[in-house]
């Protein structure tokens, strides 16, 4: 099972460095979570505890996600002009079965990013995800966790 979902998040990260959204859109379940909470300056074992109540960096559905990268494909996005060139590298997959069938997966990733003359961004996390196998694999939920104490010109997606 490891190497499938290895497999699977390579492929995911493929098809976001190379632009193919839709592609990238039909791995999410139409009931799909992704969000990122605001990390806490607090000590690690508490740090989920107080998770739910602060506001999140961002709180999506694969309709709200649609609507970004409907938004892309106008030519007109600010994030992406100039065009962006990003690359994503993903870590330390760790990967086990739920009662429920769903699998969770916990993965290390870095992305960077750069854009026009010197214009570069890295983020730095961890992701843990629920993904459901049918006819193929789907994310029914992915909560991202940047190392970054602040955050500025997030890219879109993680």
């Amino acid at each position: 099972m490891k190497d499938e979902i290895e497999r699977l998040l390579y492929h995911e990260a493929d098809l976001l460095d190379s632009g193919r959204f839709h592609d990238w859109l039909a791995l999410m379940a139409p009931e799909l979570r992704y969000w990122a909470p605001v990390r806490a300056a607090v000590s690690r074992k508490d740090e989920q505890h107080g998770e739910a109540t602060r506001l999140p960096l961002f709180d999506e559905t694969k309709v709200s996600l649609g609507l970004r990268v409907s938004r892309l494909e106008t030519g007109i996005a600010w994030i992406d002009v100039p065009p962006t060139r990003t690359r994503r590298f993903i870590s330390n997959i760790m990967a086990d079965r739920d009662d429920d069938g769903s699998v969770r997966v916990k993965s290390n990733f870095v992305v960077f990013r750069s854009r026009g003359r010197g214009e570069e961004w890295f983020a730095v996390g961890c992701r843990e995800d629920r993904w459901f196998q049918g006819p193929g694999w789907l994310l029914k939920e992915r909560k991202i966790l940047l190392d970054q104490s602040t955050v500025e010109n997030l890219p879109l997606f993680l």
